[in-house]
């Protein structure tokens, strides 16, 4: 009778108490994956990442078959406006096959607001999406 009873109980503790801290660390590791942005988008003939370097510093690099772009931004932040100049010693041809590639890659990177400008210049680029709320700041 005794042993039943050790048992039964051992049985309670597995069912009520380690069962739930099992699937409750199981649930966050899968919301932690699944919610953190990624940070580098590849495609068939370019790809754009994230790097970061320090809790203040970052850096965008394109990468392409012929080249290797890296953009100082500062704080990597998602939600805040970012400003990336592209060097103004490349051909208007490149920048015009550069520019659209790096927006499709800051887009799949879930970067909310940016602008593309040529360095020396004021025209702008390639602008982001803006935030949905009505928010322009």
């Amino acid at each position: 009778m005794v042993n039943y009873i050790r048992s039964d109980e051992s049985l309670q503790v597995l069912i009520f108490v380690v069962l739930p801290l099992v699937l409750l660390l199981v649930t966050g590791i899968f919301l932690r994956i699944r919610y953190t942005p990624p940070s580098t988008a590849k495609f068939s003939n370019f790809s754009v990442s994230l790097s970061s370097v320090g809790r203040e510093d970052a850096y965008i690099v394109y990468r392409d078959n012929d080249r290797r772009l890296e953009f100082y931004v500062g704080p990597g932040d998602r939600k805040k406006e970012l400003y990336l100049a592209v060097p103004k010693e490349l051909p208007d041809q490149i920048i015009n096959e550069l520019v659209p590639n790096l927006a499709r890659g800051l887009a799949k990177l879930r970067f909310q607001k940016y602008k593309i400008i040529k360095k020396g210049d004021t025209r702008v680029l390639a602008t982001g999406p803006r935030a949905k709320n009505g928010d322009n700041s």
